[in-house]
């Protein structure tokens, strides 16, 4: 009986290592957490849903180039300057009510009366016919509705989760709780994916409770649309009233001693200056734009084989999106009970190498499938199943795979990396990284594929699929070279943190 009950007292902190009196501020930003990613999955499953079947899965490829990166870019001039004249936390509630009244402005307004918002369908090919070599952008132009969504979908995940919501959690958690507490945010936020996916399954039916509240639209899909964008913002007040309370209770009420700097001081020229001067930073900046550039590769190709299948069917794409979720919510949560026991044992560089080596393994067979059907090598059907059903079952599945443990360990092990720095570096060099490394590197995939549709204005993303195979493998190399060396640096940075005499010397090494 002794024994049992040593294993016991051994297993449960090893289980549920947060200790009672950090319980308030640990349920506080899991659930915060939980919102953020909630909202930022649905609103990711209807922007695809929209924009791939509606327009295009080629035109990804010029939002990110061409709307989103000068997007990126706009915003971390203005953070900037922000964050010398106002609080942080002012700061985020402000970014949390603009998305909000977006959304509301799109569903019942932008969305439903988008006929008489877009340019003439005539005019719009007219002008392709002309300039055929401009045919994406003038395409973009005649949906600039379902355009200016889009790019706020991707800036949503950019800015309120990697940036604010992380900043936030950094400022108030130490690095010895960073490494207990992180695991288990992850555990109870991205348990989101398990309810987001049947929602949107749920919303898109045409007998759901909300449905009877809302108007008669002439454009199809848009009450669906409309009652999907209510959703998104009442999970955006509880977010302004959780903040609200985290600020209150946690941060102004002197649990947090030494670590909240309100305001930063240092001039946006100097800003860049001291992140270009910082091989620690430029490290990280890496990993984030490796991240995004083989995701890109990859979705623009997915996409495209999924709205093959369902016949580019709205409704049916958003449907299916709600189901990847769900499973990438499953794999998720399967990686977050285990996390912080993975990150003990294999230590940060192990745990931050499991996404890159995931990734290149499962988009690796996604690519060569794709390339074999594309080159006749295979049968249209493979054991009854049609090749193209296949394609889209292991692009899901690379989907699900990669999410899923970038959820749990590279956002993680990225996160614990600039726990170390001091608040000028984490805050200010965490809003370029953060935004600008993710936008670099989604533009950067973007690149190719805009050259090729622009000089072949025809062509088809699967007939991009052999350069676009070898540039992700590339990739994916850099990706895993970066963290080994960034884990190097970060071990020499905590040993020299863990010395408080040695806290004002260790940016110099950055």
């Amino acid at each position: 009986m002794k024994h049992v009950t040593a294993l016991l007292k051994k297993w449960h902190p090893m289980q549920w290592p947060i200790k009672g009196h950090a319980l308030q501020k640990f349920f506080s930003m899991a659930i915060l957490m939980f919102l953020i990613l909630l909202n930022q999955n649905l609103i990711r499953g209807i922007k695809d849903g929209l924009v791939v079947t509606l327009i295009g899965a080629e035109v990804l490829s010029f939002i990110k180039l061409f709307v989103e990166m000068p997007a990126g870019i706009l915003f971390v001039v203005v953070y900037t300057v922000l964050c010398n004249r106002v609080t942080t936390e002012k700061i985020f509630r402000g970014i949390i009510v603009f998305f909000l009244f977006f959304f509301l402005l799109f569903g019942f307004f932008l969305f439903p009366y988008q006929g008489l918002l877009h340019p003439d369908p005539c005019k719009v090919d007219a002008y392709i016919r002309l300039y055929p070599y401009l045919k994406w952008f003038f395409i973009m132009w005649g949906k600039w509705t379902l355009i200016l969504f889009y790019m706020l979908g991707e800036l949503w995940p950019m800015i309120v989760f990697t940036l604010l919501y992380w900043q936030l959690a950094n400022k108030i958690t130490t690095t010895e709780e960073a490494g207990r507490f992180y695991f288990f945010f992850n555990l109870i936020g991205q348990a989101n994916l398990l309810i987001s996916g049947s929602i949107m399954v749920y919303f898109s039916r045409a007998d759901h409770f909300l449905l009877r509240f809302i108007g008669r639209y002439t454009v199809a899909t848009a009450s669906k649309i409309a009652t999907l964008m209510i959703v998104i913002a009442t999970l955006c007040l509880c977010m302004l009233l959780l903040h609200k309370y985290i600020e209150q209770y946690i941060i102004c009420g002197q649990r947090i001693q030494g670590r909240h700097t309100t305001r930063l001081h240092l001039g946006l020229y100097k800003s860049f200056k001291m992140i270009a001067r910082s091989k620690y930073l430029s490290l990280i900046c890496i990993l984030m734009i490796a991240y995004s550039m083989v995701v890109h590769l990859i979705e623009g190709l997915w996409f495209y084989e999924t709205c093959q299948l369902y016949q580019q069917d709205p409704t049916h794409f958003i449907t299916y999106q709600g189901r990847v979720l769900f499973w990438t919510g499953i794999c998720t949560l399967s990686c977050a009970c285990f996390g912080h026991v993975v990150i003990r044992k294999l230590n940060w560089l192990g745990a931050a190498l499991i996404t890159p080596v995931t990734t290149l393994i499962v988009g690796s067979a996604f690519f060569l499938l794709i390339i074999a059907v594309d080159y006749h090598l295979v049968s249209k059907t493979i054991m009854g199943i049609s090749t193209l059903t296949a394609i889209v079952v292991i692009g899901g599945l690379q989907n699900v795979l990669a999410k899923g443990t970038k959820y749990c360990f590279f956002d993680v092990t990225k996160e614990m990396a600039y726990i170390p720095l001091d608040q000028e570096m984490s805050t200010k060099g965490k809003a370029a990284v953060d935004i600008l490394g993710g936008k670099i590197g989604k533009s950067a995939g973007a690149v190719v594929q805009v050259i090729c549709y622009t000089i072949f204005s025809a062509a088809e993303p699967n007939q991009l699929a052999p350069f676009l195979m070898v540039l992700f493998f590339l990739i994916c190399l850099t990706w895993i070279a970066a963290a080994r060396m960034l884990a190097k640096k970060y071990h020499h940075l905590i040993g020299k943190v863990d010395c408080p005499t040695c806290r004002s010397s260790a940016t110099n090494m950055q």
